[in-house]
């Protein structure tokens, strides 16, 4: 009985931690380029053993056109690179604009960064009427002058990238792959949206509250058993 009690307790925890996965993808509904976390789920190791782990659902999420030519999209594999101040970190959020000292940064401020380096525009481009154009490559245009390439990296298990906040990953540079541009397709004036599913994440969260509910029941039921026996065993 006690040991019923024990494995009933070690449910209810998985459970809250189940719980606490859904609202927090439910809370980054609205999250550019946020990607959902799957409630650890089975992982095979290199040596073939079952591990269970917190992983990420990697699927794209919906394309959505804003029309500001620096927002930009990733079709395909592939996450920007930007430069933070606790190193470069990956992500798909494109949701870019020019800051005042002229480099290409997201909506922290952070420095995207590019094949040479950090994207600087120049002071020159608040007073051209040039239009900006990023190609499906990568490449950045200002009239006919390429500028520079955005860097487009790539990772053998996305689904395994650990989250550093918002639609950050870390990354580790031994793990990562510079990619070739048939690889994804950049699409300028879209940013993609989260993938979160609010319907599916409700739906979830119903389960498992029923379950936690239902679990809730059977530790009182073997807790009030155990105490008669206890009570038997007095007499």
């Amino acid at each position: 009985m006690i040991k019923g009690i024990f494995n009933a307790a070690k449910n209810l925890q998985s459970g809250e931690k189940h719980i606490g996965v859904i609202a927090n993808n439910l809370a980054n509904l609205n999250t550019i380029g946020f990607k959902r976390e799957v409630p650890f789920s089975m992982i095979m190791d290199a040596e073939g053993n079952l591990r269970a782990e917190q992983i990420n659902d990697p699927k794209q999420g919906e394309m959505v056109l804003t029309g500001n030519p620096l927002d930009l999209g990733i079709n395909g594999k592939g996450f920007f690179v930007v430069e933070t101040k606790f190193g470069e970190k990956i992500t798909r959020d494109g949701k870019f604009k020019v800051s005042e000292e002229g480099y290409l940064v997201n909506q922290s401020g952070d420095k995207v960064m590019g094949k040479d380096g950090e994207i600087h525009f120049g002071s020159n481009v608040f007073n051209t009427d040039q239009s900006i154009v990023i190609t499906k490559s990568g490449e950045i245009k200002i009239g006919e002058n390429i500028l520079d390439e955005l860097r487009i990296v790539g990772v053998e298990h996305p689904e395994e990238l650990s989250k550093a906040g918002g639609a950050y990953f870390d990354i580790d540079e031994n793990d990562i792959e510079e990619l070739e541009n048939t690889d994804y397709e950049i699409t300028q004036g879209y940013i993609e949206s989260s993938n979160v599913n609010i319907m599916e994440e409700m739906e979830a969260m119903i389960r498992l509250n029923n379950d936690y509910q239902s679990t809730q029941k059977i530790v009182r039921y073997l807790d009030d058993s155990l105490e008669k026996a206890n009570s038997i065993g007095k007499v």
